[in-house]
Parts: structure tokens; C-alpha cells; sequence
């Protein structure tokens, strides 16, 4: 179990998508549960980076090549919790179980907890 803590916008998540990302990028499968960010946000961040990361171009050049990138990234082993904003903990490690023993993941990621808790 690691813990990253830090002020608001010193780059927390934007540490563990890139990290998250190079594991996948090795096959490595990964549980994400951010209970403050949409999954479509998140997806676009991490796609974003991911082509920053295997074309070193920019992530403005990333609409001409959209379509075949898309289609490599969708490959990776990347997984998503549906909660968003207060969840049950027992509904999470469920959830976290569930995707262990089907998908094999074997990094969860749970970003910003106090929105996870905020309404318990």
C-alpha cells in the first residue's frame, strides 16, 4: 500500500495516470477508481499522455493520428470503477476483489479519497 498526499494541483494524479500508464504499457493490469474525476476526463488525460509517451509528440498533434492511436490504447489493460463522488467501503473492496479475480488487475489505483468519504 502506498499513499500520495499533497496540496490541491501539485500533481498527484497526473503522477499516478503517468505511472499507472507505464505499467499497463507492460502489461501490468490496472484497477482505476477516481472518486472525484469523470472516467471520460480521466480516459482523455491518460490517452493523451499515453500518445505523448510512445510518439514523443505533442498532445496537439494527436487528432491526425487519432483513429489507429485510439485503437492501440484501447488494447491496454486498463479498467475503471463506476462510482464517482461518496462510495460504501465494502461496495469498494468488492469491486477491487471482483476485478482482481476477472480481470487480473494487480495495481489499484484510488484517487482522492476525501471525496470517496466525504458524505460518511
Amino acid at each position: 500500500l502506498t499513499v500520495f498526499s499533497g496540496l490541491t494541483g501539485v500533481g498527484k494524479t497526473t503522477f499516478l495516470s503517468q505511472l499507472s500508464l507505464d505499467f499497463a504499457h507492460q502489461g501490468v493490469s490496472t484497477l482505476w477508481g477516481s472518486f472525484e474525476i469523470a472516467n471520460a476526463r480521466l480516459g482523455s488525460t491518460l490517452l493523451s499522455q499515453y500518445f505523448s509517451l510512445t510518439t514523443k509528440k505533442s498532445p496537439d498533434e494527436l487528432c491526425s493520428l487519432f483513429g489507429p492511436f485510439a485503437d492501440r490504447f484501447e488494447l491496454l489493460p486498463f479498467y475503471f470503477l463506476k462510482y464517482h463522488g461518496t462510495v460504501d467501503v465494502d461496495s469498494l473492496i468488492d469491486a477491487m476483489e471482483h476485478a482482481a479475480y476477472v480481470f487480473d488487475c494487480k495495481l489499484f489505483i484510488l484517487d482522492n479519497l476525501q471525496f470517496m468519504t466525504s458524505g460518511q
